[in-house]
């Protein structure tokens, strides 16, 4: 009897996700890291302004694409942050859209969507 394949990693999955982004979209040169945490930290939870009993479970940390100067002088990088723990706490069991769809959100946001424009391209 076979071995059952390993159950993928956390981190594969957002790996995942980054790769059903467009190609045009990954291969942009300023394209922001992605980094998975367990839990965002303190200071980005009061910064997120999120309804009361809402989890966070992804952010976007930069200068919106459609934002950027040339003259700009960054303290630190673009990142896309993947929260673990909210995700797997909130998740109904479709792990692999569920990351998809934080993933892509938090792409949005970087390309210069606000919130209202993320949730109407249904994200």
């Amino acid at each position: 009897m076979g071995e059952a394949p390993p159950a993928e990693t956390f981190e594969e999955i957002v790996e995942w996700a980054y790769s059903t982004l467009p190609q045009e979209i990954r291969d942009l040169p300023d394209f922001p890291g992605i980094q998975v945490a367990d839990e965002p930290p303190e200071e980005m939870l009061k910064k997120a302004n999120r309804p009361r009993g809402t989890e966070l479970l992804g952010c976007y940390s930069g200068v919106r694409r459609t934002e950027g100067q040339h003259n700009l002088i960054r303290i630190a990088p673009d990142l896309i942050f993947v929260f673990r723990c909210p995700i797997l706490r909130c998740s109904k069991g479709d792990l692999r859209a569920e990351v998809k769809r934080v993933v892509w959100h938090e792409v949005a946001h970087w390309l210069g969507h606000d919130e209202k424009q993320v949730k109407d391209l249904g994200l």
